[in-house]
Parts: C-alpha cells; structure tokens; sequence
C-alpha cells in the first residue's frame, strides 16, 4: 500500500493543524494509484508551524519514525521524543506528500536516492584507503632507505590527490547531519594526509607550485568552513547529551588544531622558492669544482669517486629534506601524535555498541547514520589511515635533531622562539618591493596601490612570523626532550671512551673516507652542520647501491664482449657497395644496428638452440646499457626515429623470433644464402609498401620501413662479404662473424659509458637529481668489469662529440681504427670472385 500524508491547514497564520493518513492502491483498469480508504486512527500526528514551514512529527504504529523532508525519508527506529528541538525537525512544504511504499505482494518497494548512500560511503572509504596505501609506501621507503625524514615519493600533492582527500572528507563536508566523533575521525585523517605529503611541496617550483597550492588552499577552506558552520551544534548536542563531556572538548581540540594548521602548507610553500634557489646556487659552485672536461677515462675508482661526491649533494640538498627539517614539519608531527591518540579513543569508544547508529546509544535516539552499513568501513579505514599517516610526521619530529651536529651556536638558534630566520620572509620581502601599477597613469592611484599592497604584504609577514614562532614553540617541548637526551648520550660515550684503550675500527675506517665528502654538503642554513650520523647514512646508502649494482654483472654480455679484439665490425656491419633501397638514407644508431645483426643472426639455419639464446641474453643485455647511452646522447629527431624503431622489432625478435610479423626460422631448410637473399626481398619489399602507402607518415609504417631499410643494407652487406670469399662460410662461421661484428659494435658504443654516466650525475632538475645519480651508480656498478676492458684498449681519433655517434665511427677509415687486425674469417677474400653490384628499381 501507499500512505499519503493530507495536510489540512485553514489559513496561512495557523500555529497547528492536523492531518491524516490515506491508503492507496492500484487501479485494476489503468494499474494507477487511486484512494481506497483512510485510516486516521492507525497513524497519530502532529506539527507545528516554525519559519514560516510546516513541520510534522509522525508516529506509525508506534514502533518507527519517519520524518518526510520534501519526500524523501530520515528514518529512526525508536520513538521520538517530545522533548526534542524543533530545529532538530525536517521541514515539508503544506501539500499531499507522498511517504512511502510499504512492501505488499502486488507492489514493490521503489529505490529512493537516500537508498545509495551507503554506496557512496563506500567510495569515500576506497578514496581513504587508496591515501592510506600511498603513504603507508612512503613510510616502507623511508625505513627501506633508512631516510627517516620520509620523503613523499607516492603520495604527493597533486591533482590525484586533493581529489582523493576530497572524496574522502564526504563525512565532513556534509551540511545535513551534526558534528559527530565519526566527523572527528575525519577531520584527524584530514590532517594526517596534509603532514605526511607536506615535504612534497618541494619538489615544485613556479606555476606548479601555485596552482596546486590555491586547488589545496580552495578545497581546506571549504571543509573548514563547512565544519565549522557545524562546530556551532555542539553545544546542542552535549545539552540533550548526544555528546559526552570528554567527546565535546576534543572536538573542539581538533576545530582548534584544524584552524591553527591551516595556514601552515602555506606558509611553508613561500620557502620554496628560496630554499631551492639557496640550493641550486650552492650546487652549481660545487658542480664546477667537481667537472673536469677531460679525455674519457675508464678508470672505475675515479668514476666512483665522482658519484659519490655528487650523491652527497643531492642528498643533503634535496629541497624535501629542507622541508621535513622546518618546524612546521615537526610541529606537524606533534599535532598529528595527539590526533592519532583521539582518533583510536573514538574508535575504541565506538567499538563496545553494536549497533546500526553511528556511535553511541545516546545517538540512538537522535541519529542513523545514513552511510548505514559503509558507516563502520569508513571509521575503520580512516582510523588506520590517521595512524598509518601519522608515522611519517611524529618520526621527523623526533629524528630532526638527530640529523644535525648539536654545536652550541645551533642548540641555541632552536631554543630561541622569537628567531625567524630569513628565508621564511624572503619572499613576501621581494613581492613588497616589486613595481605594480606600470598601467595606471595617475600618481596618486599608483601611491595607493602601493600602500595597500604593503599593507596586506606586512600583514603576511607578520602572520608568516607568527605562524614560524608557533611551530618553534609546539616543537620546544619535544625537541627539548631530545636535545637533553642526545646530550647525556654525549656524555656517556665521552666517559666510555676514557676506559677504552683501542679506538672502533669500523669508524676508523669509515670516518676517513666520509670526511673527504663532507665538503659537498649542501644546505640552506650556513650554521646547520648535518650530524656524521646523517652523514654515514648517506655515504653508506651510495656505497651500497653501487656493491649491489656490481653483483648484478652481465654474464652473458661479458661472454660476448671476450669475443671482440678492437672495433673493426663497426666498419664491418655495413659496405658502400650496397646501393640504397631508399633515396633518403637513414641515419643508423647502435641499437638498430644491433637488433638488426641479431635478427639476421637467429634466420641462419643449422644453429643450435644454446647458441641463439646465448646470444639473444647477451644482446638483451648489452641493449640496456646501449638504451642509457642512446637517451644521453642520440637525441636528435632522426635517431629517435631509428631508436623507436629498434625497441618495436626487438620485441618480437627476442620473444617470438620474429622480424615484422616474419618468422625469421620459416626457413631452416634453406642454405644461409638464400635465406639472406630471402630476408633483403621481404626489407624491399615492405619499403616499396611504405612509399606507395597513402599513410606513409604514421608512426608504425616508418618504424617498419626504417627497420626495413637497415636490415637491407646490412643483410646484403653480409651477402656481398660471403661471395667475395673463396669458399662460402659455414652457418656456424657466419653466425660467429655475426657475433663477432655485435660484440665490436657493442664495445664501440661502451666507450661512451664514462662520459654518460658523468652526464647523469649532472641532472639540472633538482627534484630529478637523486633518482639520475642512482641510476648512474647502478650503471657504474654494472660496468665495471666492461670498463675494465675498455681500459686496455687505444680509442680511434675522435672527438668527444662524434664518438657516440655509430656513423661517425663507421666513416673513419681502416687506418684509424686501432689493432685492426682482421680475422681470417673476414679477410679471406676470394681473388677471382668479383664485387658484383645489385640494383633494384623502385616503383
């Protein structure tokens, strides 16, 4: 059936009135609601009228409650008090309203839109858990690397994220419901998140930092805003006792830390661009100290020498670690301890009622939660998130003094509240002395345009020194603690070391070779001195990377190279007797060169299976070094072109041994000959596809026709060098001349690692300076052994530009390459066969 609620009111001055309810049914005929009867004495009601509205408390059957807000339901299982505020009652406009479908065998009950409620708290709580892994990363990395300042690498402000912290303050945000401890948890987790990725607002500078800083700035105004529009029913809900007396005042605790920290991401964000530039200045003075435009020199010990060196610099002056020093970063921490500890006693608190309401039963006689069952999901989730994201802040409040050397000048800058050191001011300092107005022509309107702009900039600056002072002071009491610590420490070792007769040879040892890379810390502070702990760390973070990276030696790399005797196959790979299947020749780069040998290497019949997949890992091998070396230093269009199109056909060669959709062994029972033959045709024949194809510039076409087109010039090549032979090779001379060119070709492109990985180490981008130099150290690491052979060999006369490049190498002549010495395999020449030219005609 259908309960229509009728509304009888006799004019628009009455205070009260009554109604009644009427049944529904279906018509048979036209299968329509239609009236059947009234039943006023099932259903007892009353309303008032309250803001110019009528307001009406219902009573069906004496078991539920319903209050009808322009037709949709609020239900509450428990009677309704009489007592109750009338602002707590939901408004209805004076018409006949529908109530609600009640379950019958001819009708069903239809969906309302409170009915997804629950659905969406669901989303709110996979937005909270997506934070909650994010930063739960971020510590694992942090504790992995031993950097106990967490630098943010997962959960960053960005787009991604000030959309998930949106999502999942729903609770918040919400304006229908009253402030509640599930509210709290909310708000807790909401300065969980902001604490954990605060450092990463160093990694942006410029139009990045600002826009993200007011998309940040918009979405913390309005939650705070709404909150506080419900922070005001809080004495209303301890009046009726909703709210206990220990729930109400951390609440307002939470409001109180919620508004205090507001400003704070702010304040830290207009350090930015003077920490990084105090950073880069620092940087580029040592950067010139350190570059040596020298000869290439393969000496490992130097190589590392210089890695190191520049691992200290962007260590220490990574602008994260300036940021998770600051005392915002460890006022943060503290704030965040103390919301950690609220969030689990309103969990705690919550967890002895088992029931459908949100928390208490007190609140089961005023609330249900709308969320309904998603309700539990999302204190739980973001009770464990607060925690999870309160790791990070407390840790670098407790290790940012450890990370600095406790002189007695330093202690007591800290100790000193009202000491605000000048890149906190700097900023706003520059903003107040730039020219604004150059479009205004009146004098007098520039003159008060520049007083109101010194105004408001003052005011910043006051509130940026006060927010600094506030921090310090948060921060006194624990830093307090830790620097009476650290100094009793001190003291104790001090008197341990009296009784010592030998001194520790572990820091004998490391000690030393520290000191020598002391001198390429970088900081913001010139006072600040980072602790030998910090400094250790450090140097044994680099020291490790580059003993794992030397345990991963390439194996199979190493086997091939051994075949190589100096770099005569780059001259081998490919003869200027070769006409062009292309009127504009490609530029070759030594990866394509590379895939190309390789793929030609795996057509050749009568091989055996070890082979081949000795030689594929061997290549597979010597491509990730090629990659790094092809990135650095082949950067113009054409070579990009040519790299692009060796990553597109290595895929298949190496997986499916296959060469553009061609099964390079379909024909093993064929002789190497006519298998080379065999593969210069299909290269042909797809270029002259390409250039009757009328979508001859995708991307795809010119990948396949610049593959085409070296496997053409090479596969001949070999071709031609077989037939100038008196007696045609064997398959497994031919595959080992193959080889042979691969690991010279190889060899030849190796002579670029030093100058490569120096490259690396000198990233320009600052927040991109860490992960280059440890790839250079994993690179270093890797090579060692490959530099150690290169070390032995003399370099063909070439300068240090044109030495990366493969065509510069394969233009020098003969005379220029050193220890030429051609094997018999490729000097045994046939005296009667003659150098036959080919010609194709391209239609």
């Amino acid at each position: 059936m259908i309960l229509v609620w009728e509304n009888k009111v006799k004019n628009a001055d009455d205070k009260q009135g009554q109604g009644r309810f009427c049944q529904l049914g279906l018509s048979k005929s036209t299968g329509r609601p239609q009236k059947r009867s009234c039943r006023a004495s099932s259903s007892f009601f009353q309303y008032r009228r309250l803001n110019n509205r009528d307001v009406i408390l219902i009573y069906i059957d004496k078991n539920a409650a319903k209050i009808v807000d322009f037709g949709y339901l609020s239900v509450c299982h428990r009677h309704w008090s009489h007592h109750r505020p009338p602002s707590q009652l939901a408004p209805i406009p004076c018409t006949t309203r529908v109530l609600r479908f009640v379950k019958s065998s001819k009708m069903t009950e239809p969906i309302y839109p409170e009915d997804a409620i629950p659905w969406v708290g669901l989303y709110v709580c996979l937005a909270s858990l997506i934070s909650t892994l994010a930063m739960a990363a971020d510590a694992f990395q942090g504790f992995r690397k031993r950097k106990l300042w967490f630098p943010c690498r997962f959960f960053t402000i960005n787009a991604a994220s000030l959309t998930l912290i949106a999502i999942a303050m729903k609770l918040p945000v919400d304006l229908n419901t009253d402030m509640s401890p599930s509210k709290a948890i909310s708000i807790a987790f909401l300065v969980a998140m902001v604490g954990n990725f605060l450092p990463s607002l160093g990694l942006m500078d410029g139009k990045d930092l600002l826009l993200n800083m007011i998309a940040f700035g918009i979405l913390m105004i309005t939650i705070t805003v709404n909150v506080w529009l419900q922070y005001s029913t809080i004495d209303d809900l301890r009046q009726y006792g909703i709210l206990r007396f220990m729930q109400e005042h951390i609440i307002r605790l939470q409001m109180f830390m919620l508004i205090c920290s507001l400003p704070w991401p702010f304040s830290v964000a207009l350090t930015i661009p003077v920490s990084r530039k105090i950073l880069q200045h620092r940087y580029k003075e040592l950067h010139r100290l350190t570059s040596n435009h020298q000869e290439i020199n393969f000496s490992y010990k130097e190589l590392k020498h210089k890695v190191k060196k520049y691992w200290m610099m962007a260590e220490t002056g990574d602008p994260q670690f300036a940021v998770a020093c600051s005392p915002i970063s460890s006022a943060f921490g503290v704030i965040c301890l103390s919301l950690a500890f609220s969030s689990v006693y309103f969990f705690l608190d919550s967890g002895s009622y088992r029931s459908n309401y949100v928390f208490n039963s007190r609140l089961d006689s005023y609330e249900k939660s709308e969320y309904k069952w998603s309700m539990k999901l999302i204190v739980i989730m973001q009770t464990v998130g607060t925690i999870v994201g309160s790791i990070a802040p407390i840790l670098r409040c407790l290790t940012s003094i450890s990370h600095f050397d406790l002189s007695k000048k330093w202690t007591k800058n800290h100790l000193n509240l009202f000491k605000v050191e000048k890149y906190w001011t700097q900023t706003l300092q520059l903003w107040k002395h730039n020219h604004v107005g150059s479009g205004i022509p009146s004098r007098h309107c520039k003159k008060l345009l520049h007083q109101i702009k010194n105004m408001i900039l003052n005011f910043c600056i006051a509130l940026q020194i006060l927010v600094v002072v506030i921090c310090k002071t948060i921060c006194l009491i624990p830093r307090s603690f830790l620097i009476l610590f650290f100094c009793c420490c001190y003291f104790c070792k001090s008197l341990m070391k009296r009784f010592k007769q030998e001194p520790n040879a572990s820091d004998s040892i490391v000690i030393p070779d520290m000191e020598e890379y002391i001198g390429y810390v970088l900081q913001t502070e010139a006072e600040a001195k980072l602790s030998k702990n910090m400094l250790r760390n450090s140097f044994n973070s680099i020291t490790r990377i580059l003993h794992e990276s030397e345990e991963k030696e390439p194996r199979y790399l190493m086997k091939l190279l051994k075949k190589s005797t100096g770099f005569n196959g780059v001259l081998e790979f490919d003869n200027d007797e070769v006409p062009p299947v292309h009127p504009e020749e490609i530029q070759n780069c030594w990866s394509l060169v590379a895939v190309t040998l390789t793929a030609i290497a795996l057509s050749l019949p009568n091989i055996a299976n070890d082979q081949v997949n000795e030689l594929l890992s061997s290549v597979s091998e010597g491509l990730q070094f090629v990659r790094h070396i092809e990135e650095s230093l082949n950067t113009n269009g054409e070579l990009v072109k040519a790299r692009k199109a060796a990553s597109h056909v290595w895929t298949d060669v190496e997986v499916y041994y296959r060469w553009l959709q061609i099964d390079l062994q379909a024909r093993n029972g064929e002789t190497s000959e006519e298998i080379l033959e065999w593969l210069g045709d299909e290269a042909v024949q797809i270029v002259i596809q390409f250039k009757r194809s009328k979508y001859g510039g995708m991307d795809h076409s010119v990948l396949n026709a610049i593959s085409a087109s070296s496997t053409y010039r090479i596969s001949q090549t070999i071709l031609l060098h077989c037939k100038k032979q008196e007696n045609w090779p064997t398959d497994e001379e031919l595959f080992e001349f193959i080889s042979t060119i691969i690991a010279d070709l190889l060899c030849a492109c190796f002579t670029n690692l030093p100058r490569v990985i120096t490259m690396k180490c000198h990233e320009h981008a600052i927040e991109e300076r860490e992960n280059s130099i440890r790839t250079a150290a994993q690179l270093l690491g890797r090579s060692k052994k490959i530099l150690k052979i290169l070390k032995a060999r003399q370099l063909p006369n070439l300068d240090m530009d044109s030495i990366g490049y493969i065509d510069k190498w394969h233009a020098l002549p003969k005379s220029q390459i050193p220890n030429c010495c051609f094997s018999s395999a490729r000097s045994q020449l046939a005296s009667s066969s003659s150098s036959e030219s080919i010609e194709i005609t391209v239609v």
